[in-house]
């Protein structure tokens, strides 16, 4: 009995070791299952006409059989996965972080496979396989933070493209997975979109021009009938909020590029801009009959163009007084707040206005975009304002918030960063 509890013993210490081993055994035996326990004995070193050793060598072949079904079902699981990655328009690359080896190469399907400069990629690294400094520099970044990170890329080769790369963590240690999901035709019709409207936006201002110099004219001339001259004055009204439009565009042609002027930033007292703002909305206020109230702390310092940053306070409040003056009933209220906050400047504009449905609120900011028309058809305009103000918020690098329901108000929230540039510190306590 001992023996018997020995043998065991042997036979579970080594059972991992020899498993493999045993199982491609199995498959080359050809002969019979006396044989296999021969050769299993020889091994082990064991009896095979002791009962108790025979049963173990029995057990020990149903095991390497149940084996054998899993090794076959991980490998049907692993092949039905790797269809699927294949099958998908994005590019995968699995990457692993191993000693000096930064970014090196596990996996790819086809996608990712076409943007390589060779077909013998796996255990190569990331530099040697793919060309393009971006797309390394974002994956070491990222081992080396810790942290997801996303970039827009132009791939070169093998031709033309552009890609959004994600290098994302998974739950095995020392792993990213990059994501490229290809955005040529995205940003050729972008950039299409651009060139268009600069054209059309300087095409236009000249016939513009002249119609407004005829219309300015025949306005002055005398002996209008009364009929003519309110048609002649609807004209003008239109060709004046045309021209409204295209100036705006050109306004967003400069944002976008962000150079020159746009770039000239400098350290403003910020309470004092959106003071101008409010000053001028109190009168605003007492015309349409809406209760305006303004908290707004004093010296709050911020980086930035202060025309750019007065043009998107105006745009805001434009937009709570124009959809607080639409509601038919109930209180007509907008504020103004500005403080500081977690050491960040807090811009803040709410109203109780008609709001904004929740399913109009991830579009609100996209250029040409207006609410519901039905519901916003006594306001007039293209939908440039809230667009204009995301970019000049972006080009200060603020973050917009925007919370809404449907004729319950809105609340717009500016967050300013506070740069730790040693030269604006030292403007700002000069």
């Amino acid at each position: 009995m001992a023996k018997a509890y020995v043998v065991v013993i042997v036979v579970l210490s080594v059972l991992n070791v020899i498993t493999l081993y045993l199982y491609f055994k199995k498959r080359n035996l050809e002969k019979s299952y006396k044989k296999f326990k021969d050769e299993i004995a020889k091994i082990l070193k064991i009896n095979i006409n002791n009962p108790l050793d025979d049963f173990l060598l029995h057990q020990l072949n149903h095991y390497i059989k149940n084996l054998e079904e899993k090794y076959k079902l991980e490998k049907y699981k692993r092949r039905n996965i790797f269809s699927i990655l294949d099958a998908l328009s994005e590019g995968v690359i699995l990457v692993s972080s191993k000693g000096p080896d930064i970014a090196r190469i596990d996996f790819a399907n086809n996608v990712a496979k076409y943007l390589f400069n060779s077909e013998d990629f796996v255990g190569r690294s990331l530099t040697a396989v793919v060309d393009n400094h971006d797309l390394v520099d974002l994956v070491i970044q990222s081992f080396k933070k810790g942290v997801d990170l996303e970039k827009e890329i132009l791939f070169y080769y093998p031709e033309k493209r552009y890609f959004n790369c994600k290098v994302k963590s998974i739950n095995v240690e020392n792993y990213r997975v990059i994501i490229l999901t290809d955005i040529t035709k995205e940003i050729n019709l972008e950039n299409l979109r651009k060139e268009f409207l600069t054209i059309m936006s300087h095409e236009m201002r000249t016939p513009l021009s002249v119609i407004n110099g005829y219309l300015e004219i025949l306005l002055n001339e005398k002996g209008l009938d009364a009929k003519t001259r309110s048609f002649l004055k609807k004209i003008e009204e239109e060709t004046a909020r045309l021209t409204r439009m295209f100036n705006d565009l050109l306004d967003i042609q400069r944002l976008e590029k962000a150079v020159g002027e746009e770039k000239k930033f400098e350290v403003i007292n910020f309470s004092n801009t959106v003071k101008k703002a409010c000053d001028f909305f109190k009168i605003v206020a007492k015309k349409t009959g809406i209760e305006f109230i303004g908290e707004i702390e004093d010296d709050i310092y911020i980086v930035g163009n202060e025309d750019r940053l007065l043009q998107a306070v105006y745009n805001i409040l434009d937009n709570a007084f124009k959809y607080t003056a639409l509601k038919e009933k109930g209180e007509k209220k907008v504020w103004l707040r500005l403080y500081k906050e977690n050491n960040e400047v807090i811009f803040e504009v709410e109203d109780t206005g008609i709001g904004i449905p929740s399913k109009e609120l991830k579009k609100i900011f996209n250029i040409f975009y207006r609410v519901d028309k039905s519901r916003t058809r006594q306001v007039p305009g293209f939908g440039l304002g809230l667009y204009i103000v995301k970019t000049i918020l972006d080009n200060h690098g603020a973050r917009i918030f925007l919370d809404s329901e449907e004729n319950n108000g809105t609340l717009f929230r500016v967050i300013f960063p506070v740069h730790s540039d040693s030269k604006y510190e030292k403007e700002m306590t000069n």
